[in-house]
Protein backbone atom coordinates (compact mmCIF):
# COMPACT_ATOMS: atom_id res chain seq x y z
CA UNK A 1 0.00 0.00 0.00
CA UNK A 2 1.12 3.49 -0.70
CA UNK A 3 1.48 6.04 2.05
CA UNK A 4 -1.47 7.99 0.65
CA UNK A 5 -3.78 4.95 0.77
CA UNK A 6 -2.57 4.09 4.29
CA UNK A 7 -3.19 7.68 5.43
CA UNK A 8 -6.71 7.61 3.95
CA UNK A 9 -7.45 4.26 5.59
CA UNK A 10 -6.22 5.51 8.97
CA UNK A 11 -8.31 8.68 8.61
CA UNK A 12 -11.37 6.58 7.79
CA UNK A 13 -10.81 4.48 10.92
CA UNK A 14 -10.52 7.59 13.09
CA UNK A 15 -13.72 9.07 11.66
CA UNK A 16 -15.57 5.77 12.11
CA UNK A 17 -14.40 5.43 15.71
CA UNK A 18 -15.47 8.98 16.52
CA UNK A 19 -18.92 8.30 15.07
CA UNK A 20 -19.36 5.12 17.08
CA UNK A 21 -18.44 6.62 20.44
CA UNK A 22 -19.70 10.08 21.29
CA UNK A 23 -18.46 12.61 23.73
CA UNK A 24 -19.82 13.55 27.11
CA UNK A 25 -22.60 16.13 27.18
CA UNK A 26 -23.52 18.30 30.12
CA UNK A 27 -26.65 17.20 31.96
CA UNK A 28 -29.75 19.29 31.52
CA UNK A 29 -32.82 19.49 33.76
CA UNK A 30 -36.07 17.95 32.59
CA UNK A 31 -37.94 20.09 30.08
CA UNK A 32 -41.47 21.18 31.01
CA UNK A 33 -43.00 18.56 28.69
CA UNK A 34 -40.92 15.82 30.38
CA UNK A 35 -42.40 16.52 33.83
CA UNK A 36 -45.54 14.59 34.70
CA UNK A 37 -47.29 12.21 37.09
CA UNK A 38 -45.34 8.98 36.55
CA UNK A 39 -43.18 8.13 39.55
CA UNK A 40 -39.69 6.78 38.89
CA UNK A 41 -37.71 5.56 41.88
CA UNK A 42 -33.99 5.14 41.29
CA UNK A 43 -31.59 3.03 43.34
CA UNK A 44 -27.81 3.12 42.95
CA UNK A 45 -25.97 0.14 44.42
CA UNK A 46 -22.21 0.63 44.60
CA UNK A 47 -21.75 -2.71 46.42
CA UNK A 48 -18.44 -2.66 48.30
CA UNK A 49 -17.24 0.37 46.33
CA UNK A 50 -19.39 2.97 48.10
CA UNK A 51 -16.31 4.45 49.76
CA UNK A 52 -15.05 5.46 46.28
CA UNK A 53 -17.95 7.83 45.56
CA UNK A 54 -17.31 11.52 45.15
CA UNK A 55 -20.45 12.94 46.81
CA UNK A 56 -22.76 10.15 47.94
CA UNK A 57 -20.72 8.13 50.47
CA UNK A 58 -22.29 9.74 53.57
CA UNK A 59 -25.79 9.03 52.22
CA UNK A 60 -25.27 5.34 51.40
CA UNK A 61 -26.64 2.46 53.45
CA UNK A 62 -24.67 -0.76 52.86
CA UNK A 63 -23.28 0.78 49.66
CA UNK A 64 -26.70 1.68 48.27
CA UNK A 65 -29.07 4.64 48.05
CA UNK A 66 -32.68 4.90 46.92
CA UNK A 67 -33.75 8.41 46.00
CA UNK A 68 -37.13 10.07 46.34
CA UNK A 69 -39.04 9.57 43.07
CA UNK A 70 -38.61 11.71 39.98
CA UNK A 71 -41.94 12.60 38.40
CA UNK A 72 -41.96 12.39 34.62
CA UNK A 73 -44.34 12.44 31.69
CA UNK A 74 -44.97 9.30 29.62
CA UNK A 75 -42.25 8.48 27.10
CA UNK A 76 -39.46 10.23 28.98
CA UNK A 77 -36.34 8.07 28.78
CA UNK A 78 -34.70 6.44 31.79
CA UNK A 79 -31.54 8.28 30.77
CA UNK A 80 -33.31 11.66 31.11
CA UNK A 81 -34.50 10.55 34.58
CA UNK A 82 -30.89 9.84 35.52
CA UNK A 83 -29.75 13.21 34.13
CA UNK A 84 -32.38 15.03 36.18
CA UNK A 85 -31.57 12.99 39.27
CA UNK A 86 -27.85 13.73 39.13
CA UNK A 87 -28.61 17.46 39.05
CA UNK A 88 -31.13 17.24 41.89
CA UNK A 89 -28.99 14.97 44.11
CA UNK A 90 -25.52 16.42 43.36
CA UNK A 91 -23.66 13.53 41.80
CA UNK A 92 -22.26 12.92 38.33
CA UNK A 93 -22.64 10.37 35.59
CA UNK A 94 -20.22 9.81 32.74
CA UNK A 95 -21.69 8.54 29.52
CA UNK A 96 -20.49 7.28 26.18
CA UNK A 97 -22.88 7.50 23.24
CA UNK A 98 -22.88 4.63 20.76
CA UNK A 99 -24.54 4.87 17.36
CA UNK A 100 -27.47 2.48 17.27
CA UNK A 101 -27.30 1.81 21.01
CA UNK A 102 -27.55 5.24 22.62
CA UNK A 103 -26.15 6.37 25.93
CA UNK A 104 -24.14 3.95 28.08
CA UNK A 105 -23.64 5.10 31.67
CA UNK A 106 -20.21 3.82 32.64
CA UNK A 107 -19.42 5.96 35.70
CA UNK A 108 -21.68 7.07 38.54
CA UNK A 109 -20.40 9.55 41.14
CA UNK A 110 -16.81 8.70 40.23
CA UNK A 111 -17.21 4.91 40.36
CA UNK A 112 -16.77 3.08 37.08
CA UNK A 113 -16.60 -0.50 35.97
CA UNK A 114 -13.29 -2.15 35.18
CA UNK A 115 -11.57 -1.50 31.85
CA UNK A 116 -11.63 -5.26 31.17
CA UNK A 117 -15.40 -5.35 31.87
CA UNK A 118 -14.92 -7.65 34.87
CA UNK A 119 -17.23 -5.19 36.64
CA UNK A 120 -19.79 -2.82 35.18
CA UNK A 121 -22.94 -0.87 35.97
CA UNK A 122 -25.86 -3.25 35.40
CA UNK A 123 -29.11 -1.47 34.50
CA UNK A 124 -32.39 -2.86 35.84
CA UNK A 125 -36.02 -1.99 35.16
CA UNK A 126 -38.43 -3.12 37.90
CA UNK A 127 -35.88 -5.63 39.20
CA UNK A 128 -35.12 -7.23 35.83
CA UNK A 129 -32.02 -6.64 33.71
CA UNK A 130 -33.14 -4.04 31.18
CA UNK A 131 -33.52 -5.33 27.65
CA UNK A 132 -32.47 -1.95 26.21
CA UNK A 133 -30.19 0.87 27.25
CA UNK A 134 -31.27 3.78 29.43
CA UNK A 135 -31.71 6.15 26.49
CA UNK A 136 -34.03 3.65 24.75
CA UNK A 137 -36.11 2.68 27.79
CA UNK A 138 -39.18 4.91 27.77
CA UNK A 139 -41.12 5.37 31.00
CA UNK A 140 -44.78 4.42 30.48
CA UNK A 141 -45.87 3.66 34.08
CA UNK A 142 -44.62 4.03 37.64
CA UNK A 143 -41.22 2.38 37.57
CA UNK A 144 -38.24 1.41 39.66
CA UNK A 145 -34.85 1.74 37.99
CA UNK A 146 -31.58 0.47 39.42
CA UNK A 147 -27.95 0.75 38.50
CA UNK A 148 -25.99 -1.96 40.27
CA UNK A 149 -22.20 -2.35 40.26
CA UNK A 150 -21.97 -5.90 38.99
CA UNK A 151 -19.08 -8.32 38.73
CA UNK A 152 -18.91 -10.54 35.67
CA UNK A 153 -17.73 -13.27 38.07
CA UNK A 154 -21.33 -13.32 39.39
CA UNK A 155 -22.48 -14.77 36.06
Amino acid sequence: MTNKVMTLAFGFLLITASLLAGCVQEATPLEEEEIGDLSVTVTLDFAERGNETANLEDRLTNGSITFDPVLVAPNTSAYRVMEALQIRENFTIDVTYYVGMGAFIHTIDGVSGAADYSSYWGFYDNGEMAAVGASSLMITSNTTLSWVMTSSADY
